[in-house]
Formats: structure tokens, C-alpha cells, sequence
């Protein structure tokens, strides 16, 4: 899935933070502040082998979802700014924009309906989960998420901690 930049804010100085990340913020919930240069936590990131992945982003059926809905308004919208251009002789600057812009997140919707078909979001999880599942085979970080209130599968408590599975 995509990549970007995640911007926030450290938790123990306030500092304003800008960092790689992905659409579904894949990654350790503790983060480390290069000002203060202390750790805090930041719960928009998704540590997946404790929590999962985001439903969407192994979903065709909520991108097919999203696409109808978009491609309704896109029709309607053009629908409707065809009569006014060829009836009325005007047009509303506000209906184009709607058309352009349901337009370009139908054909996006159909492009993420695509790459999760084709399981390529499979694989980008896959590589995701792997890299969790090695985080979480280190004890003071499965420590660390615990004491920050995370729950830990019982598999990373007894590879980590030496806690018999349940």
C-alpha cells in the first residue's frame, strides 16, 4: 500500500514529528522523539501482530462499496452539470470540482480493488507482519507494550517471556 509521511506530535515534548510511514500506519505504536530524544507512544501506528490489520486493507468489498457510491455521485453530479451547461446556459464551478474529484477516487478505488485482487496487499502485509512478529520476539519491547495497555497474544508472552501458553 502506499507510502507517505505521518505527521504528529511527541507525546513528552510536544515536539512536531514527520516520519515514513504507510496508509495504514504499519508499525510500532512507540516512537522515539528526536528532540527530547525520549520514547512515547502514538496509537495511531498498528503493531499487527498484536492488533490485526485494518479490515480495508484486505477488502475488495469495501473499495466495490466505495466505488458505486462515488460512481453514483460522479453520474449524478454530471447528470447535472449537463443540464445546466445545455439547458440553462451555466454551470456551477462547485459541480465540477465534485465530478473531477468522485471521478479520480472511482478510478482509486478501483486501482486498491485491483492490487487487493491481484494479492498484492497480501504480500505488503505479509512483509508488514513479519516485521511486527520480529519486534515482538524483543522482551522489553512486548514489556513496553504491555505496560502501555496493550493486550499480547499469548504466543509472543510465552516466546518473549517464557509465559506458558494458554
Amino acid at each position: 500500500m502506499g507510502f507517505g509521511y505521518m505527521e504528529g506530535t511527541c507525546g513528552k515534548c510536544g515536539e512536531k514529528t514527520r516520519e515514513p510511514g504507510n496508509a495504514f500506519a504499519y508499525g510500532s505504536p512507540i516512537r522515539f522523539c528526536p528532540k527530547c530524544k525520549q520514547e512515547y507512544l502514538d496509537r495511531r501506528w498498528r503493531e499487527v501482530a498484536v492488533q490485526g490489520f485494518d479490515p480495508k486493507s484486505t477488502s475488495v468489498a469495501y473499495y466495490a462499496k466505495a466505488f458505486l457510491i462515488l460512481f453514483a455521485i460522479t453520474a449524478l453530479s454530471g447528470g447535472w452539470l449537463y443540464y445546466t451547461m445545455h439547458f440553462k446556459g451555466y454551470y456551477y464551478t462547485m459541480v465540477v470540482a465534485i465530478v473531477i474529484v468522485c471521478a479520480i477516487a472511482c478510478v482509486a478505488c478501483l486501482g486498491l480493488m485491483v492490487w487487493i485482487a491481484l494479492g498484492f496487499a497480501a504480500k505488503s502485509n505479509a512483509k508488514y507482519l513479519a516485521e511486527s512478529e520480529r519486534r515482538m520476539r524483543n522482551p522489553e519491547y512486548v514489556k513496553k507494550l504491555q505496560a502501555c495497555g496493550y493486550v499480547i497474544p499469548a504466543k509472543y508472552l510465552a516466546e518473549t517471556l517464557g509465559t506458558p501458553q494458554e
